[in-house]
């Protein structure tokens, strides 16, 4: 499930925290009626509930409560456990939804000098933050806490504010960015998933950069950073090396000629074909089928 905010209003930060369980402590039961609970875990496990619906909220995983729901800890932890939570809130407008809700903004025109177009803030109730950022994220969960409750010695601690109030916003919507920035990636992954079948589909057809981000809905632009973040390789290269691999298989194969075996793949070129065979494999496209002829015989 996805929490989203409409904004402006942004949401805001009231308190962060982080709390020092050992195991057999279990997590109050309550209702916050104007307050959202962020938890992200260290270390141990915390079991949540949540309106009925239950959580284990492992080491590098969150949970959102929403308010006006209950929430309980179902099960005592197992282990010792730490984590850290923000409780923040917004006086605008928030929905729930299966899916994100994704926004593009449209482009900028004299009309809209003087009023931010609503937007909007979509969280995923629950996940997993990549490993790569726990460090980051502990250090802007450290620096908004100003309480710490420690079940080892009972004590519910309290700390004055060693930063602007702008300063504890700017933290805190970095902290919604990481978690923002969690579906994004889900998404960009999907993305370059479904460029990868289209041009493995229609690899035979001309290269067209601007029908291909028609096709998704994105800017070109966009299109050829989230392929070379994930593969290495811009749009064009990867259909060139997809292609490429056809044709590998096709001279192993030693039904077709070089050049018909270009033109299957889909160049209409057939010394363009060897020069980028070579590119990518170091070999002539001769060379290859010489070596994997060789090879096949020594079986």
């Amino acid at each position: 499930m996805y929490i989203n905010f409409t904004c402006p209003p942004l949401p805001h930060l009231i308190v962060g925290g982080i709390s020092l369980f050992r195991r057999g402590d279990l997590h109050e039961r309550r209702v916050l009626d104007h307050t959202f609970d962020l938890i992200f875990v260290f270390s141990g496990a915390l079991y949540m509930e949540e309106d009925g619906r239950k959580y284990t909220i492992e080491p590098g995983q969150y949970l959102i409560l929403p308010p006006g729901r209950l929430h309980k800890g179902y099960k005592a932890c197992t282990s010792d456990t730490t984590f850290s939570w923000v409780h923040f809130y917004t006086t605008g407008d928030y929905f729930y939804s299966e899916n994100s809700i994704t926004h593009s903004d449209p482009k900028m025109n004299k009309t809209k000098y003087y009023k931010k177009d609503v937007f909007y803030i979509s969280l995923p109730q629950s996940g997993k933050i990549d490993d790569s950022l726990h460090e980051m994220l502990k250090n802007y969960m450290d620096s908004i806490s100003q309480v710490k409750i420690d079940k080892y010695h009972n004590e519910k601690l309290f700390y004055s504010s060693t930063k602007s109030q702008i300063e504890y916003q700017q933290l805190f919507l970095k902290i919604l960015t990481i978690f923002c920035d969690l579906q994004e990636h889900e998404k960009e992954k999907e993305l370059t998933d479904e460029i990868f079948d289209y041009l493995s589909l229609h690899y035979q057809d001309a290269f067209n950069l601007n029908q291909l981000a028609a096709q998704y809905s994105f800017h070109p632009a966009h299109i050829i950073r989230s392929v070379k973040k994930k593969y290495g390789l811009s749009p064009l290269q990867l259909l060139l090396s997809i292609r490429i691999q056809k044709a590998m298989k096709l001279l192993t194969e030693e039904r077709h000629s070089v050049g018909e075996i270009a033109s299957l793949v889909g160049f209409a070129d057939s010394a363009y074909f060897c020069k980028q065979f070579k590119k990518i494999t170091s070999l002539t496209p001769l060379q290859y089928r010489n070596q994997q002829r060789s090879l096949h015989s020594t079986d």
